[in-house]
């Protein structure tokens, strides 16, 4: 251990949001200690190991925008790879002095709040108890792995999760089964379609993949890009934090050869400009949905040579509304589905009723025999990697307890996404409730970490202890949230934007929907108005 046994604060976690909110804090002059519990900083960018890892998101908005970080750094690709990313915020800890600060290999298990002291207790893996005035729990919405339940699920003697994929593992030859075709699914089926013997895809739901339109950058040519920086981070307070002006322009106002082209270019510029620079109603008008949904079904057809096959990855009847689940970007994702060595299984017309430590049996099509078993089924979304460190707030109140996200439940109880009531001094940026995976990770975290960094001055200002939500506030927050996203299609959809990819949990939105733009005026309503809807004590 080599982090001291009482700070002015403690972040936990040291990806995107933990590494800002370290760097912000220490600026206000606070004693600060980031703990990580993995062996280097980056989150799922350091111990993600699966081929084909990337980002969706293009060139610069990946990215810090202190021009002190980019104006030395630079990119190979448009869309970085997964080592490259890790190796960026490497750079950033270099770059903004902070690794004397960061703790790694060392994993938090509880947290708890002592009203007497007026201090967070947060205990080790080994033991160590350590003291902070405020905690901020940075850990990530993508942590905590989620698994099918049918019946033998886990017990295939050489089967993992995307997100825990052997360092060294070799796919050539073998027989491999991926369960789940989302983002990391996609793009492993894309990177080892090629090279194993067969590869047996079970999909549960098809994936509304769209181009991604790769680009590598030599040096002179980055820099050009780079000319650029200015003027496009500057575009970041859109609905999407992107470079995508809020359109009015809805889907029919345009004439149909109009309409068709608009959406040509879209798709031809490729990223995910289909989904963030779509018609302004593409996602809150099952009509204008169902537009989108034909031009992208029009351009993925006669990519696949198996009208069977075809009417499973683009079915006539949209699985869900476009842009509700979130796109992957794909490469030759389709083509892959042409090669003889390619199988593809519907769950939903074939569903899997037992799994054996070498095979996996589906109802229709019986056993298929297999030497590697992929669980590419995503995430505990958002709230799990916290509530499973166990905190506790005032008067021993459990987090999980107040965050009832069970069937039936109360739900998620937060302002703004960043704090709860009865949790004094607890912030957790790119957690629930805020844009988070609906914005852009790094602008999420500087806007956020901007907004703690002014509350913490306020409670220091007023020469004051303590800072919490009042419960009204909550409840104006919970209101918000969960108007701006019924004034969208997202809520008819089961997914994890929603919460809902893990049986028996409440439906209600993990994230803000009403775009990072109206979230940042919400931010900076509530810091000019001198953060009102908070006790300060």
């Amino acid at each position: 251990m080599s982090f001291p046994a009482e700070v002015d604060a403690v972040v936990v976690g040291a990806s995107w949001a933990g590494i800002w909110l370290l760097h912000e804090l220490r600026r206000l002059g606070l004693s600060v200690c980031l703990i990580e519990a993995r062996a280097g900083v980056g989150g799922v960018w350091f111990y993600t190991h699966y081929p084909g890892c990337r980002v969706d998101t293009e060139v610069p908005f990946y990215e810090f925008a202190a021009p002190e970080l980019w104006h030395n750094w630079s990119w190979k690709e448009r869309f970085a790879k997964r080592a490259d990313v890790q190796k960026y915020l490497e750079a950033v800890c270099d770059k903004l002095d902070l690794w004397p600060y960061i703790t790694l290999g060392t994993l938090v298990t509880g947290a708890s709040w002592n009203e007497d002291e007026k201090r967070w207790h947060l205990s080790t893996y080994d033991g160590s108890i350590l003291k902070s005035h405020f905690f901020v729990p940075c850990t990530g919405y993508s942590t905590v792995p989620v698994y099918p339940t049918y019946d033998g699920v886990r017990t295939f003697e050489n089967g993992f999760h995307t997100s825990r994929w052997p360092e060294h593992l070799d796919v050539a030859g073998k027989r491999v089964g991926i369960i789940g075709t989302g983002s990391s699914g996609t793009q492993i089926i894309e990177a080892i379609a090629s090279k194993v013997s067969h590869l047996t895809v079970f999909q549960r739901t098809p994936n509304l993949a769209i181009p991604q339109c790769q680009v590598q950058y030599s040096a002179e040519e980055f820099a050009r890009v780079k000319q650029g920086y200015p003027d496009l981070l500057e575009q970041r307070l859109s609905t999407f934090g992107v470079d995508c002006p809020n359109r009015r322009l809805r889907t029919f106002d345009d004439v149909p050869e109009a309409r068709q082209d608009f959406y040509d270019t879209l798709y031809r510029k490729g990223g995910l400009s289909f989904w963030f620079r779509n018609y302004a109603d593409m996602t809150t008008d099952s009509r204008a949905n169902q537009e989108a949904y034909n031009f992208w079904r029009s351009r993925i057809l006669p990519r696949i040579r198996d009208p069977d096959i075809a009417s499973k990855l683009a079915p006539e009847i949209p699985p869900h509304a476009f842009g509700i689940k979130r796109p992957s970007l794909e490469t030759e994702y389709f083509e892959a589905f042409n090669r003889p060595n390619v199988s593809l299984i519907d769950l939903r017309r074939d569903p899997i009723v037992f799994e054996g430590k070498n095979s996996i049996v589906c109802r229709n099509s019986g056993s298929h025999e297999l030497d590697i078993l992929i669980y590419a089924t995503g995430f505990d979304f958002v709230t799990a990697s916290v509530l499973q460190m166990n905190v506790r707030g005032r008067d021993g109140l459990l987090l999980s307890d107040k965050w009832n996200i069970k069937t039936g439940s109360s739900g998620i109880w937060t302002y703004l996404g960043l704090m709860s009531a009865g949790f004094p001094n607890m912030f957790f940026p790119v957690g629930p409730q805020a844009p988070t995976a609906l914005g852009i990770t790094p602008f999420t975290a500087e806007l956020q970490g901007r907004w703690v960094a002014g509350i913490v001055s306020q409670l220091r200002k007023q020469k004051q202890t303590t800072v919490e939500p009042t419960s009204d506030a909550e409840s104006w927050w919970k209101k918000e949230l969960v108007s701006s996203a019924d004034q969208t299609l997202f809520p008819q959809t089961d997914s994890w934007y929603m919460g809902v990819n893990v049986s028996g949990r409440k439906k209600e939105p993990r994230c803000y929907l009403g775009g990072v733009d109206r979230y940042a005026q919400f931010l900076d309503e509530s810091a000019t108005g001198g953060f009102q809807g908070c006790l300060f004590r």
